[in-house]
């Protein structure tokens, strides 16, 4: 899913489990669970793509929604996170981890989805830490995306897209199957 609607189904979840519970501790952590999680994308833009002397929003976005990363190591979208996370939940049920544990459950399933049938090689190892790790964390190994020339970028528009941009041809998956480090 895009970050536009990751950023509206926070909103509506964060909304709904604060109208329900009046605890703006677990509405806040629905809220970054559920859109705040995708800030691992940005750390994935600046540290491993090194693109810190390109910090904006509108190059960040660009870069991402052309296609152009060459690794992918989002470590806030594993399941190895979820679990321990779930499992301190279980000890320290805190209304914000709790929160936090809903929200970035939904955007996951949401993740696994959309992206599932968009972006992604295999749509339920993408978010196994380990499976990355094994593939080097290269996104011509994990992820089912041609680039896009920038000329064409709208990031911002793009921002608010729901679904991501078009699914490669079969021609462009062979050749970049045919591309990609064995």
């Amino acid at each position: 899913m895009m970050p536009g609607g990751h950023l509206a189904t926070s909103i509506i979840l964060s909304s709904a489990v604060y109208a329900s519970t009046k605890s703006a501790e677990l509405a806040v952590g629905c809220f970054f669970g559920g859109f705040l999680i995708d800030v691992d994308h940005y750390l994935d833009y600046i540290v491993f793509e090194k693109q810190w002397r390109r910090p904006s929003p509108a190059n960040f976005l660009r870069y991402y929604f052309t296609h152009q990363l060459t690794r992918v190591v989002l470590p806030l979208h594993s399941l190895e996170l979820m679990s321990a996370l779930t499992v301190l939940a279980f000890f320290w049920p805190q209304p914000f981890l709790v929160g936090y544990l809903i929200g970035a459950a939904m955007h996951l399933v949401f993740d696994v989805i959309v992206n599932g049938d968009h972006l992604l090689k295999h749509r339920l190892l993408f978010y196994i830490f380990i499976y990355r790790a094994k593939k080097g964390f290269a996104a011509v190994e994990l992820l089912d995306v041609a680039p896009v020339d920038e000329q064409e970028s709208a990031p911002f528009r793009e921002f608010f897209k729901w679904l991501p941009g078009h699914k490669k041809t079969d021609a462009e998956f062979s050749e970049s199957r045919n591309r990609s480090p064995k």
